[in-house]
């Protein structure tokens, strides 16, 4: 068969049925009941006209491939299963995504696969690795069998139906659209609220029109979405001022990844939770992120997450760092994970030389790794300078998906054994949740067995009466609880409630209720350090043991800042991306119990909001 009588059409309309397939579960996750309303009709046309949009490029280019190839090549051929057995891998590899952290392939994911280090992070294992080459696989075959189907049937579509099929795909994208900006009009939260499960779905707003014509809208509660200004970095906004006569104090500092507040108790984490007992314990301590990124810069600058890429395109590193470097302080900075990824080589130790930066080169497990790392933290403070201060910093990777540990730290059973990556659903996940659950806390025992020899490395060298000692997770983790596993998908209190323990000289110990940050650590150990500025020079948390009645503290992910005063939480997007979707809800994520209970609400706090949202910008001017 010649070239030109290739049947693309053909093979591309049964990729089509196969990516309906594909795609089938975005649908069934938004759509409402089948009672055609005009959401279950928005949805319906969604999905069946989106699946044509996302083959359009590999359409294009075996179309592009067949009109310049010779007669009897096959290279249009195997251009169009490659491009088409790659789009509905990518729209698989979405659909995982978006089923467990409920966001879709973005900058997070590519930052993950192209960081070095960021794949490793994930924990995966052989399972996972050949369930995601025989899923690789399969979609190959599945192409490569079309294919077949399409050469052998010698249909050829004809000119007409293939414009027949165009027009209705047309008139498809424009009903899908239509709907959506009449959904946009009545503020249908059926509509509007999950038009985002479908990868690039194109927002058409008809409000302007409509109003033009009299239509009267239905009124979102909502504010004016923040906008980050990516210009230079003002930072500090006034030059820092320190006491020269402070006493600097040596500084361990110890964060375990996504370990949320209800691991420290006497079973879990029995050392940390007699550490506790006998230093500063906050309950109600929030990270500043809902993911790594954020919840660590926020620990070191005492900012927003809004402002990392301005930090990390400037290659600044935050003040602490340089006041710790100007005191002369020794460093020991270690990790089970990579300072690469996040990029902390390049923003928070971004000025620290490279041999105070310690990363084992995984030929470990986590739970190696911990261990390897804390006797070497132990054996670096053994053999220090003891005419210097020093500061140790020490980040766990055991409590990170897989949740590893060894059969000494298993306290829970029974457990989760594998977490085979390519199978995971939320569906399939939801029955072992709580071994999954068990698993993790046994991981948490694991990372407080390390821990406690710390502790008691500390005491033993009589260190504790001249050292702040940090203990906190980065964020939490949740296990299906409010819908969803893991981090990064959405600011509920298993992902941002977290521990912290902070054993300090001179305060007694303490359990303190009142409602803390992340962003108040950099606070904190700068003021101990001498800084004597007003804090809203350089951070935007404030020290720990201050007692003054706060009115909101924020948490950010990718493209957000989460406003939580009191008994509200409200998401402000700070990029392009729309906020009618983003709902108030109460702490406890529970939603308001109606339209005007929501809008009384931000009328309520629309103070707080409008300063958290003019703090985005604060130090990017």
């Amino acid at each position: 068969m010649t070239a030109s009588k290739l049947p693309l059409r053909l093979f591309f309309a049964l990729t089509w049925v196969h990516m309906l397939w594909q795609t089938l579960p975005f649908f069934k996750s938004a759509a409402p009941a089948a009672d055609w309303s005009l959401a279950f009709s928005f949805h319906l046309l969604a999905w069946l006209s989106y699946s044509v949009i996302y083959l359009l490029p590999a359409a294009f280019i075996s179309t592009v491939a067949q009109r310049f190839s010779k007669a009897n090549s096959h290279t249009p051929i195997v251009i169009a299963i490659i491009a088409s057995a790659l789009t509905l891998l990518l729209v698989r590899i979405d659909r995982s995504i978006y089923d467990l952290y409920n966001f879709h392939f973005n900058g997070f994911v590519l930052n993950l696969i192209l960081t070095p280090g960021g794949v490793e992070s994930l924990g995966g294992d052989s399972d996972s690795y050949i369930s995601s080459a025989l899923l690789v696989i399969g979609i190959f075959i599945t192409q490569c069998a079309l294919m077949f189907v399409a050469i052998s049937a010698r249909l050829q579509l004809t000119r007409r139906t293939t414009r027949s099929a165009v027009v209705v795909f047309a008139i498809a994208i424009v009903l899908t659209q239509a709907l959506y900006g009449i959904g946009d009009l009545r503020s249908d939260g059926a509509v509007v609220g999950t038009a985002d499960t479908y990868p690039l779905f194109l927002r058409v707003r008809f409000r302007k029109v409509g109003t033009l014509f009299g239509f009267k809208t239905a009124k979102h509660a909502q504010l004016v979405s923040a906008k980050v200004d990516s210009s230079r970095l003002h930072y500090p906004l006034q030059p820092m001022k320190y006491d020269g006569a402070v006493r600097p104090l040596n500084i361990v500092w110890l964060v375990a990844e996504s370990l949320r507040w209800d691991q420290l108790d006497a079973e879990i984490m029995p050392n940390s939770f007699a550490f506790a007992q006998q230093s500063l314990h906050f309950m109600n301590h929030y990270s500043s992120g809902n993911g790594t990124r954020e919840g660590l810069f926020g620990m070191f600058y005492g900012l927003y997450g809004s402002y990392w890429d301005n930090f990390l395109h400037a290659n600044q590193g935050p003040l602490l760092i340089d006041r710790l470097q100007a005191l002369n302080y020794q460093m020991d900075l270690r990790t089970s994970a990579r300072f690469s990824y996040p990029e902390f080589d390049k923003t928070l130790f971004a000025r620290v030389p490279k041999q105070f930066l310690h990363e084992d080169e995984f030929n470990e497990d986590a739970a190696a790794r911990d261990r390897s790392n804390t006797s070497a933290l132990i054996d670096f403070i053994n053999k220090r300078d003891v005419a210097r201060p020093f500061l140790t910093f020490l980040f766990f990777e055991s409590t990170h998906a897989r949740y590893t540990f060894p059969d000494e730290a298993i306290i829970r059973k029974p457990y989760l054994e594998k977490l085979n990556y390519a199978d995971m659903t939320r569906e399939n996940l939801a029955p072992y949740a709580d071994q999954l659950r068990n698993r993790y806390s046994n991981s948490a025992h694991w990372v407080d067995m390390q821990l406690g020899r710390i502790y008691q490395s500390l005491r033993e060298q009589n260190l504790l009466d001249s050292t702040v000692v940090i203990v906190t997770g980065d964020h939490g983790e949740e296990f299906m609880e409010k819908g969803f596993w893991g981090h990064n998908s959405s600011f509920v209190e298993q992902q941002t409630h977290t521990p912290m323990i902070v054993s300090m000289p001179g305060e007694a110990p303490r359990t303190i209720e009142r409602t803390t940050s992340h962003m108040d650590i950099a606070v904190t150990l700068m003021q101990l350090l001498g800084a004597s500025n007003d804090i809203g020079d350089y951070a935007l948390g404030r020290n720990l043991l201050d007692e003054s009645p706060r009115d909101f503290i924020v948490i950010s992910d990718w493209h957000s800042i989460n406003v939580n005063a009191g008994d509200f939480k409200y998401r402000i997007p700070y990029t392009s991306r729309g906020i009618e979707n983003y709902k108030p809800t109460h702490r406890d994520d529970s939603p308001f119990a109606s339209s005007e209970e929501e809008r009384l609400a931000i009328e309520k706090n629309q103070k707080v909001i409008l300063e958290a949202v003019k703090n985005i910008s604060k130090f990017a001017k």
